[in-house]
């Protein structure tokens, strides 16, 4: 039986509906999966969706409209009725100023699965990063980057290649600063993020010591690695958006339902206008399909 995936608009007013609905026309989307679009109906039906596309489940227009379909999509994810979730990208801003109490997806989902656990693993164009640190200002990258949380990310990229099929994954450890540090001279951060990485080698985990940010990813390009840490949001995207485009698929990892989404954002200023590219939307419902077997 091919897996019910749960796929929610995102914020209503982005392109969001667009890529929705382009991933459900999709040949191999509907060759991997059954959809269920879940969200505000006329959100889907502005974007071309029809009832012979898929089912809906209407959650209506009230309130943060993007945040109460991701709470239904995860209802039916958690109830055994749907196999994964698929979520379309939402607008913090819109979230915040409707008191949701979450900053993103991945921060609600932890929170209402009481998954402490919850990581961002990214990929595209055959590149993968899983992020030590995640939607923080740059400033205080730094002051996260604990022991604690490099093994999360290390642990959390370990299990998601074991759920790909990798059997010994090799797992590649960005530095923080240019040159590695270049021996203290230019940070020390280093020294830490290499006395965690030899913790985690002798417990299985086979990880890098920290290199170079660029060097770690041409090593990943050339095949060394399986998937990157990175240590903040922008030393992941940035490569995989110039490799990738628009295809990056973003995967929750820790949480006890699969939920995928594309890696990029609203794009208010296309909305409407027939200029999104759907391609990251259809990946991570390929993805979620994928995944959701491995159950």
């Amino acid at each position: 039986m091919t897996p019910l995936l749960a796929v929610t608009p995102g914020d209503p007013s982005g392109i969001g509906p667009e890529v929705a609905v382009a991933a459900m026309r999709d040949p191999g989307v509907r060759r991997s999966c059954r959809v269920l679009a879940v969200g505000p109906r006329r959100a889907f039906e502005s974007a071309g969706w029809t009832p012979k596309l898929a089912p809906l489940l209407d959650t209506g227009s009230g309130g943060c409209a993007s945040y109460e379909a991701v709470r239904s999509a995860l209802r039916l994810c958690r109830r055994g009725l749907a196999h994964g979730m698929v979520t379309a990208p939402i607008s913090k801003q819109s979230w915040a100023s409707a008191g949701v109490p979450y900053r993103d997806h991945t921060e609600m989902l932890a929170a209402e699965t009481r998954s402490p656990r919850a990581g961002m693993w990214l990929e595209g164009g055959g590149l993968r990063a899983v992020l030590v640190t995640r939607h923080i200002p740059l400033r205080r990258v730094a002051d996260a980057l604990t022991p604690q949380a490099l093994a999360l990310a290390a642990r959390l990229a370990h299990d998601g290649l074991l759920r790909l099929g990798v059997r010994r994954p090799r797992l590649g450890l960005c530095a923080l600063n240019p040159h590695a540090g270049d021996g203290g001279l230019l940070g020390k951060e280093e020294f830490g993020l290499r006395r965690t990485a030899v913790r985690l080698r002798s417990e299985g985990v086979h990880v890098s010591d920290p290199l170079p940010a660029d060097a770690a990813w041409q090593a990943h390009a050339a095949g060394r690695f399986d998937v990157l840490l990175a240590l903040y949001h922008d030393q992941a995207l940035i490569p995989l958006h110039l490799k990738a485009g628009f295809s990056i698929v973003n995967w929750t990892l820790g949480i006890p339902v699969v939920r995928t989404a594309p890696g990029h954002g609203t794009a208010f200023d296309i909305a409407g206008k027939g200029k999104a590219d759907p391609s990251g939307m259809i990946a991570a419902v390929l993805h979620a399909a994928r995944v959701s077997n491995v159950f």
